[in-house]
């Protein structure tokens, strides 16, 4: 266990914790939405809300189907609850977590050697995804919640569900999983 887990995970479970429990009993997902910041795979950020049932009824109307609805962000509350990647604090975590997989690169090296960065990039993603999917894997395990966790972006693709199932076993996201499906046919 890394640095950079073990701080994403204790901030995961504090938010998740201080939860107010009449709100609580509306939530049925929690989101992971991943981003970099300015474009720049150095830089990459998570993003930790959820949405409720209520909020899902508010929006049927508004998407192509209930699944949508319910499953594509855009349609989603879009809290809040913990920004990482955003504050001091965890960049300066994040940064020393890339530098220990000597994925770091300058601006200079970019421009130096593009194609090697961009590998670099990739593999910065990646293992920030692999990051998430241990810490996804460990929050029932510590029963800090039995509700799915998607670790999403703005798009829905195979990657997207494949990670989500192997975060959350395919029966927390048979639904989610089964919503991908229809999109990508």
């Amino acid at each position: 266990m890394n640095k950079l887990e073990n701080y994403i995970f204790n901030e995961a479970k504090g938010v998740i914790q201080k939860i107010d429990p009449n709100e609580l009993i509306d939530i049925y997902s929690y989101s992971f939405y991943i981003s970099n910041i300015d474009d720049d795979a150095r830089l990459p950020s998570l993003t930790i809300g959820y949405n409720t049932e209520t909020n899902l009824n508010e929006n049927i109307e508004s998407a192509s189907s209930k699944n949508e609805a319910k499953w594509n962000y855009a349609f989603w509350i879009q809290n809040e609850l913990v920004l990482i990647g955003e504050d001091d604090d965890s960049k300066g975590i994040i940064s020393e977590w890339i530098e220990n997989q000597d994925l770091h690169y300058t601006d200079e090296d970019e421009d130096d050697d593009f194609d090697t960065c961009l590998e670099k990039g990739e593999n910065i993603s990646k293992s920030f995804v692999d990051t998430l999917i241990v810490i996804v894997q460990r929050l029932p395990k510590e029963q800090i919640t039995e509700l799915p966790n998607l670790i999403h972006d703005l798009e829905y693709y195979d990657e997207i569900k494949n990670q989500n199932i192997l975060a959350n076993g395919i029966e927390r996201v048979r639904e989610f999983a089964d919503w991908i499906d229809s999109e990508i046919e």
